[in-house]
């Protein structure tokens, strides 16, 4: 498939604005970056979703049932793998377990309503290692012989103790995934006797160390079924519980962090929304950088996940068409965006005031591609911006001021 060179020159300079989003990051609890990957598909792209990598597993757990997986997961394929990085914060060995491992496992038979049922998990194990330098990595033990156990279809309750230090062993459905399931706890308040979204939750003491920013997740090559282009090992997410911001910065005015809580008073004033003058917005005891990296509020003592939608653009040129197929990976559970398409300016100036509303109210936009039949004049190139529903702003400008349009843009 070949590119006018329009295109082309628009694609590149895409990808080169994507990856300068990436490094500037706001903090959250999320993997920031795919350092590497083995997809064990042929080609490769096949596997499900795993032409939507990177972002398809930087964000939050897709929306799951406790007895229908998540789709908002990237199949690994029988031995595959994949290095995730985390470039705004970094995850530290607190109180209990330090990180969460999102697969998309889920219970086959039933759903058990209480703990002495013996109930069946359709299960993709794979093993987690984890490196604060992304040389050294230590891998979390597991009993290999307890592999034997691991159904085709499905894999019986009474195996799972067995199975610890491994990931995918868990279901996992829609809920606070900043909660880690204590699997020798029955939760009667949830569903299953799972608390928080369920998921594998990893412990950076059992392997000794004290922090972490590279996760490597290796699929066992088990005969789990038949699901072709969704075999393996399928990674939803990995979320941090005990995290902070990274790399550190110089606290005062001078280092940009003039409250000195790790947040840089740019992110603070024009993501956050937190105060930049005060190190704990909400007065809750938590710092807010801390509270940023562990995808809390700044601004409130709530306990539901909060953080800072990014849009990640994939720009393609239709097969035999001319349309631009625009798409963005899958940014957060139960919430819709409005993305709208604009032309840069001929010379330095603000962005104009018209722009086009290319997608209102879209849910999961991984799901389809989304035909964008404009073409940029040549010698310019466009600009998308998304917005969560609702909101009327697309972020702010480099002033601060509210980055609004004039004309064409979505419904609030």
């Amino acid at each position: 498939m070949s590119m006018s060179p329009v295109r082309a020159f628009l694609a590149i300079l895409l990808a080169m604005v994507a990856t300068s989003l990436a490094r500037a990051r706001t903090v959250d609890c999320f993997a920031d970056r795919v350092v590497s990957y083995s997809a064990q598909f042929v080609p490769p792209e096949s596997g499900l979703r795993v032409p939507e990598l990177p972002g398809i597993v930087l964000g939050p757990p897709g929306d799951s049932l406790p007895n229908t997986g998540s789709t908002s997961t990237v199949s690994l394929g029988h031995g595959g793998w994949i290095l995730l990085e985390m470039t705004d914060n970094v995850i530290v060995d607190g109180p209990g377990p330090d990180f969460i491992v999102f697969e998309n496992a889920f219970f086959k038979t039933f759903v058990p309503t209480d703990p002495n049922q013996a109930y069946s998990v359709f299960a993709e194990p794979g093993s987690v290692a984890v490196s604060a330098d992304g040389i050294t990595f230590h891998q979390f033990a597991y009993d290999p012989n307890a592999l034997q156990f691991v159904g085709q279809d499905a894999t019986p309750s009474s195996a799972l103790p067995m199975l610890r230090g491994l990931a995918g062993i868990t279901p996992t459905f829609t809920g606070n995934w900043t909660i880690p399931d204590d699997p020798d706890a029955w939760d009667a308040a949830g569903r299953g006797g799972v608390s928080g979204a369920g998921g594998d939750a990893f412990d950076l003491a059992v392997v000794g160390l004290s922090t972490a920013r590279y996760v490597l997740i290796t699929d066992l090559g088990l005969n789990t079924g038949f699901a072709g282009p969704a075999e393996g090992f399928d990674l939803d997410s990995v979320v941090a519980l005990n995290s902070g911001p990274y790399p550190p910065l110089a606290p005062g005015p001078a280092g940009g962090d003039t409250d000195g809580d790790g947040l840089t008073d740019a992110d603070e004033m024009f993501w956050q929304g937190s105060d930049p003058d005060d190190s704990d917005t909400d007065d809750d005891g938590a710092p807010d950088g801390v509270e940023a990296a562990r995808c809390r509020s700044l601004t409130s003592p709530a306990t539901t996940p909060v953080f800072v939608p990014q849009l990640d653009l994939l720009v393609l040129t239709a097969a035999g068409g001319t349309d631009t197929f625009a798409k963005w990976n899958f940014i957060s559970s139960t919430a819709t965006y409005d993305v709208v398409r604009g032309e840069l300016p001929a010379s330095p100036a603000p962005l104009p005031g018209g722009v086009v509303c290319i997608e209102d109210n879209s849910f999961n936009l991984t799901t389809a591609d989304h035909p964008d039949a404009g073409i940029p004049a040549p010698g310019r190139v466009f600009f998308y911006l998304g917005r969560l529903k609702g909101q009327v702003e697309y972020g702010k400008t480099s002033s601060g001021a509210p980055r609004l349009f004039a004309t064409g843009d979505c419904p609030p």
